[in-house]
């Protein structure tokens, strides 16, 4: 994210401290004009995009007034931009030493820490500069971040109330802040409240109606809701936005899926394996439409369709070896094809590149189980348990009592 600079007003006190046993309040010394000529030149030239012009410019203005609180901010968030962590906290430190009021400093210092993972500390460096200026709506944007990655490391539901808090006094603050919105849209969507979500994705496209992944994520919103015809007309227009259509078929694709046209998934998956062979998105997706056809469909036809869906699981695990999804799949269509061996090979690979792939864990039980493999068909059973966690329950509760019965005990 891009912070908005802010060039505060500069201010000289002139106030005299009687003595009191408290330090004194440093005097702010106003910046030369040719200094504050060449700050400007530098966020002109940010605004445009050409950080190293805009990097020089700042340090010109400090040269010239080394004391200038702005232009330390400024390069601070060159610096940050330019992934200089470092030297950006080292600046945007001296900001806040000249002048400790200076709000915005707090606020890119806060984000840093957030980047590095120091968590606590991004969250009390921004509230303290939302105390000296609580009407920034980007610190107010950043703290709530912050919270939500708080929220992230302890699952307390009172991080994401605060961080929905911190996130709507941003936009009140600044009606106009499209990511904000999304962040918000996200956070509603999680917790289920679709037409929350449903609002907040309206009103980040109210602001750039022309935003293809906006409009897929309203449309994966109502797919998740249930309302079929509003993801289609949303995936349609993020088909029409743009040039590179491939992410709006695959979503268009997925939505005819779930709905069970299966030919017009097919279609669609194909259009775009063709086009981009390399994609194996597109061919992982290809080959479970198939491999749900050919499950809804009588025997007579499933035999070709299994076939079909083989072969594109096969080159989407051939583009990516570690796309554990696509070797699960596979394993699902030789089994339905009565290669049990070749579909036991697969889900083992499965369980190679992901350990804790719990569907692949609990098939391995019950074909160990079968071939009368029952230390290894116990093993396993007792690793599905473990990385099934809330899932697959009514599974969980027949591989416990394969355990059960057969006095296994799980080592830790």
């Amino acid at each position: 994210m891009k912070s908005k600079l802010i060039i505060a007003s500069v201010l000289i006190f002139t106030l005299v401290f009687i003595s009191s046993g408290l330090e004194a309040k440093k005097k702010i010394t106003r910046p030369s004009e040719r200094a504050t000529y060449h700050n400007n030149q530098g966020i002109s030239y940010l605004n445009k995009g050409d950080m190293d012009r805009a990097e020089f410019e700042f340090k010109t203005a400090i040269e010239l007034s080394p004391d200038y609180i702005e232009s330390y901010n400024n390069l601070g968030i060159i610096y940050k931009l330019k992934g200089n962590k470092k030297e950006a906290i080292k600046n945007l430190q001296k900001a806040i030493s000249l002048d400790k009021d200076y709000a915005t400093a707090y606020s890119h210092l806060g984000a840093i820490y957030l980047s590095q993972g120091k968590i606590d500390d991004a969250i009390s460096t921004i509230k303290k500069g939302l105390k000296k200026d609580g009407r920034i709506a980007d610190a107010r944007y950043n703290l709530g971040l912050a919270y939500l990655e708080k929220y992230k490391l302890t699952n307390n539901k009172k991080f994401t109330d605060l961080a929905e808090k911190e996130l709507k006094r941003a936009t009140e603050l600044d009606p106009n802040l499209i990511h904000v919105h999304k962040t918000l849209a996200e956070l509603y969507q999680s917790e289920g409240k679709y037409e929350l979500a449903a609002i907040r994705f309206r009103l980040a496209l109210g602001n750039n109606p022309s935003s293809h992944e906006l409009w897929l994520q309203l449309g994966n919103l109502y797919l998740e809701k249930g309302d079929s015809i509003r993801a289609q007309n949303c995936f349609q227009k993020a088909n029409d936005l743009t040039n590179d259509t491939t992410e709006a078929k695959l979503e268009l694709g997925l939505f005819y899926l779930n709905e069970k046209q299966y030919n017009e998934a097919i279609e669609i998956f194909k259009t775009v394996a063709e086009s981009s062979p390399i994609n194996e998105m597109a061919w992982y997706r290809l080959g479970t439409a198939y491999l749900q056809q050919a499950e809804d469909t009588g025997v007579s036809q499933s035999t070709n369709l299994y076939q079909e869906a083989e072969k594109a699981l096969q080159k989407a695990k051939e583009i990516n070896p570690q796309f554990s999804d696509a070797s699960y799949n596979l394993g699902l269509c030789l089994l339905k094809q009565s290669k049990t061996l070749e579909a036991q090979k697969e889900w083992e690979y499965t369980t190679t590149i992901d350990p804790n792939n719990a569907r692949a864990l609990y098939n391995l039980g019950l074909l160990y189980q079968k071939d009368g493999k029952n230390k290894e068909s116990l093993e396993m059973l007792c690793r599905f348990v473990k990385a099934a966690k809330k899932e697959f329950q009514i599974e969980v509760q027949a591989a416990k009592h394969s355990l059960e019965i057969n006095n296994y005990k799980c080592q830790n």
